[in-house]
This record gives C-alpha cells, structure tokens and sequence, in this order.
C-alpha cells in the first residue's frame, strides 16, 4: 500500500497499523509535527472526511491519500470567503430600493454576522493577535466585532418583535470596513509568521515557483484592468481584480518565505541590478501596505496610481529572480 499527502508520494514506515483509521492516526502524529492539519483522505481514490473514516483493512487498499492543509493556507481559504460574503451582503444591500429584505434574508444575514464573529475568534487565534490590539481607522478591530454583534441584536430584535409590517434600516458601511480588516489581515506580518511556520514539501514549493513565474505576465495585465475599474468608477469590479491579485501574491510570498528553511538558499543572495529578491519582497510588501491605506482613506484615483504604476513597475523583473531562484534550487 501507497502512503500520499497532497497527491505526493512520502516515505512513512508502517509497523502494527492494520485498518485505515490505524493509518491516520499514525499519520496525524507526524502531520502535527509539521504544523499542519489533516482535513481528509482519498482511499483508492474515494473522498472521506476525517470524522467518516471507514472501517477498513489495509491490505485491501492501494492508495491512501491524505489531504493536507497547513494552518496558513487555513487562515487564508477562510478569511478569502468572509471577503466573499461580506461583498455579497453589501451588493444586496445596496441593490434595496423599495423592496426591504424578508424575514429569510433577514434570519440568513444573522446566522452570516455569527459566522463572522465566529471567523475573527479562531483567525484572530490562529494568527496570535489581540483584536484589541489591532487599529482600523479610529477604533480596534474588537470595536468593530462589537459593532457587528449590535448589528446582529437589532435585527433579531426586530424579527421577534415585526408584525406583518415593517423595516429595518441596515448601514453597509460596517461590511465595507469588516472586508477591509480581513484584507489587511491577509499582509499582516502574524500572517506573515504563520507562513513561515508552514512548510510545504520541495517538490510543492518548485512546481509552487514554477507556477508564479508562468502567470506573472497575468497578473501585471490584472493590475492594469484594477487600475483602469478604479479610474472609470467601478470600485467593485476593481476590488474583484485587486482580490484576485493578492491571491497571487499571498501564494508568492508563502512560497518566498519556505525556501530558505527548505533549500537552505538565502534570499539575500538571489541579486539582479544589486538589488536581492529579499529587497524586492520587502519593497512589493510596502507598497500593498500602502495600497490598503489608500483604500481605507477612499482615495481611488492614488489607488489606480499605486497599482497601474508602482506595483506593477517593482514586478517588471520579478520573474528574472523566479528564474534565478529556480536555477540555484535545481542545478
């Protein structure tokens, strides 16, 4: 039988395991030691969640296939839909003209705010920060969860007390600030740790880098399509290219951070033009920073600036380093 995580073959020794549920508990051992999570497993190709493992002998299996998430990736998947979901809820709120949400939207808007006071506790766990600790704009994060959770007491008052009439006033603005949190969240230097802490095997970080410099041209065009929505007035197609290009960088730089623990190469010494990778990194690094303070400061024209011009300029020989990178992993 064939041990798998993430499609990759790993050398595990078996010794008494006799039943599937054996083999992952043996497995989970070690995948604890990695710092990561075990989320399911594939049996001769068949999904099953860890709570549904089958009650099955190993000798009539050919492949297990763990399926592996590190608590980065975690942190990521999980912010990236509260994003998602927060959009969605300002689109509805914004598309309310003299039709007021049902008594179902309404209840559907309620179980979403617990679902993200929810989501800040364990990401705020995960990352290792105080959310009162962390500021947007005048006030804490934690302020801001409180403003949630009033939010969500209002309309549940509202729903036990309604007769066959009525409506309720709901401000968007609290979910354009929450989306805003979660993003800076994403380029937070505890998600930065949290990567780092991460370590994915060498054959996922080489195809990982082999990937980036194939779709960096992509992303520059993305960046120029986000500046021009900004420009022309379509904040919301413009964040929709902005979120896709953090996702990219997001992969980047996890990658980034795992090849010098993992291939022993410094990023110091990958130089074109005397500027090292690790001084490029840092410099796209300032300026996503700053991207997120223009957008909190509603500044859209320096907003299309920062991404058509600044950004893009510092990517112009990001995959030159790429190339680089991956001659010194691979020679």
């Amino acid at each position: 039988m064939e041990i798998m995580i993430n499609n990759y073959p790993v050398d595990i020794v078996l010794e008494k395991e006799k039943t599937v549920d054996d083999v992952v508990v043996s497995i989970s051992e070690w995948i604890k030691q990695k710092n990561l999570i075990l989320s399911g497993i594939l049996i001769d190709g068949e999904e099953y969640l860890i709570n549904a493992i089958p009650d099955l002998l190993i000798e009539n299996i050919n492949i297990i296939n763990c399926l592996v998430q590190s608590k980065s990736d975690i942190v990521y998947e999980t912010v990236n839909e509260a994003i998602l979901y927060c959009d969605r809820v300002i689109d509805v709120l914004q598309d309310i003209e003299d039709e007021p949400m049902n008594t179902d939207e309404l209840d559907d808007l309620v179980s979403g705010i617990e679902w993200l006071q929810e989501l800040f506790s364990t990401v705020s766990n995960l990352l290792g920060i105080n959310l009162d600790d962390v500021k947007y704009r005048d006030s804490s994060v934690s302020d801001y969860v409180k403003s949630l959770d009033e939010l969500r007491q209002r309309i549940a008052k509202f729903l036990s007390e309604m007769g066959d009439n009525g409506e309720i006033n709901i401000d968007d603005s609290i979910f354009m600030n929450i989306r805003e949190i979660f993003n800076i969240f994403l380029v937070s230097d505890e998600m930065k740790r949290l990567i780092i802490d991460s370590i994915d095997s060498p054959d996922v970080l080489i195809n990982s880098l082999k990937d980036i410099k194939e779709h960096l041209p992509e992303q520059k065009t993305i960046l120029e399509s986000a500046a021009i929505s900004y420009q022309s007035g379509n904040d919301k197609q413009g964040m929709e290219q902005l979120l896709s290009f953090i996702n990219f960088m997001f992969h980047y730089t996890r990658t980034c951070y795992q090849i010098s623990p993992v291939f022993d190469i410094s990023l110091k010494d990958i130089i074109i033009d005397e500027e090292s990778l690790e001084e490029k990194n840092r410099e796209l690094q300032i300026l996503l920073n700053e991207t997120f303070e223009i957008m909190e400061n509603n500044d859209m024209i320096s907003l299309a600036d920062i991404l058509e011009y600044e950004i893009a300029e510092s990517m112009e020989n990001l995959e030159q380093y790429i190339e680089l990178l991956l001659e010194k992993i691979i020679r």
